[in-house]
């Protein structure tokens, strides 16, 4: 049994951008990732609005519901790959520009703390 073409044709258009952003993601290029997330992101929308409309014949068929599953289990490998990519990334960055941690305490104006603070009770010294 076939779902509708419409169908097909949107479910076909959302695994070739899941497919975009994979490549995206082992190439480490971070516009061409932003660029197929935002596509994968349209489409998926786009699919979820045309998937509400299905009948209930449609929503049984089997073919329709095992590639919907491997979706699912494709965007959820996409999703930890990010944030262990976001992970990496946050750990190299502190690595290199360590200003970028945000500070516990106070930092000391030198190596040995800070200077104490002057009252200008005392002018002038005599030895």
């Amino acid at each position: 049994m076939m779902f509708p073409a419409h169908i097909e044709e949107a479910l076909t258009s959302v695994e070739l951008l899941f497919t975009d952003v994979s490549a995206a993601l082992v190439s480490g290029e971070p516009l061409a990732l932003s660029a197929a997330s935002d596509g994968l992101r349209q489409a998926a929308i786009d699919f979820s609005r045309l998937i509400q409309g299905l009948t209930s014949t449609d929503q049984e068929n089997k073919k329709l519901q095992s590639r919907l599953k491997k979706l699912s289990v494709g965007l959820a490998a996409q999703r930890e790959s990010l944030i262990r990519r976001t992970v990496l990334v946050e750990m190299a960055l502190n690595a290199i520009v360590p200003a970028t941690r945000d500070a516990t305490y106070a930092k000391a104006a030198g190596p040995y703390g800070t200077a104490g603070k002057q009252t200008g009770a005392f002018k002038y010294l005599a030895a």
